[in-house]
């Protein structure tokens, strides 16, 4: 009986063959898989990365605007104007309605800068206390007015009654109207002569009063005039010119 053959191992040379093509398939798959996987996440982040990247980019390249947000119109609106600041209005005069009864006209003085040796600005300011406004005849006749010092009389406009303007103004109750009265600084007389004495400085009184109303009174200082600085130009006299000596002939003495 033959006994059947046993089957021959093959050389450890195949057997390791085997052992490495097994080993570097099994490397191969792994290797494969991993890249599938590494490359699936990193397409899956490439998105939101990339987006972040172009926005960042748009954020630092954007210029800053200092003002704020400029707000953005629709079309075919009109921007609102800038509301105007209306002017104050001013309240019209009141115009007279006839001529002024005396007893409701009222003047007060107002003496400006006296000084003495010169013409003296008396101010008369004229108003009504009833009537809002009428007209007032101003003369020398309708005005009074004095100046003293004390018990000394100094000048009065009845006796220099051409001080006074005569004028026709309108007298108003809420604005005042102004005269003008020029005194020279000096006593009068009953010709208003030019031949009076100055008046010296010191405290005076002058009184104003409207014909048949109750006068006015107001304290002034006058002021002594400035003298005169007189500066005398000396004007230089020519020098003499010096003249040639002529010399006389010496004697013969041969």
């Amino acid at each position: 009986m033959v006994q059947p053959r046993r089957p021959r191992r093959p050389p450890a040379r195949v057997f390791w063959v085997r052992r490495v093509a097994v080993l570097g398939t099994a490397s191969l798959m792994v290797f494969a898989l991993g890249r599938l996987l590494v490359g699936s996440s990193d397409g899956a982040d490439s998105g939101p990365a990339g987006a972040g990247a172009v926005q960042a980019a748009a954020t630092q390249t954007a210029p800053a605007s200092s003002s704020g947000p400029e707000i953005q119109l629709p079309r075919g609106t009109k921007k609102p104007r800038k509301s105007r600041v209306p002017k104050p209005s001013v309240t019209p005069l009141a115009q007279p309605d006839g001529p002024c009864v005396p007893e409701d006209v009222v003047v007060t003085p107002e003496v400006r800068d006296p000084i003495g040796g010169g013409d003296v600005v008396i101010a008369l300011l004229l108003r009504t206390l009833q009537s809002p406004a009428c007209t007032f005849d101003v003369s020398a006749r309708s005005v009074t007015l004095t100046i003293s010092s004390g018990n000394d009389f100094i000048w009065a406009s009845r006796q220099c009654p051409g001080a006074v303007p005569t004028t026709s103004v309108v007298a108003r109750k809420d604005v005042a109207t102004y005269v003008y009265v020029t005194w020279n600084a000096k006593r009068s007389d009953e010709s208003c002569s030019r031949l009076t004495e100055w008046a010296m400085p010191g405290w005076y009184h002058v009184r104003v009063a409207v014909l048949g109303g109750e006068p006015a009174d107001e304290q002034f200082e006058l002021a002594a005039p400035t003298p005169a600085t007189i500066t005398k130009t000396v004007t230089p006299k020519p020098s003499p010119t010096p003249t040639k000596q002529t010399k006389k002939p010496k004697p013969d003495l041969r």
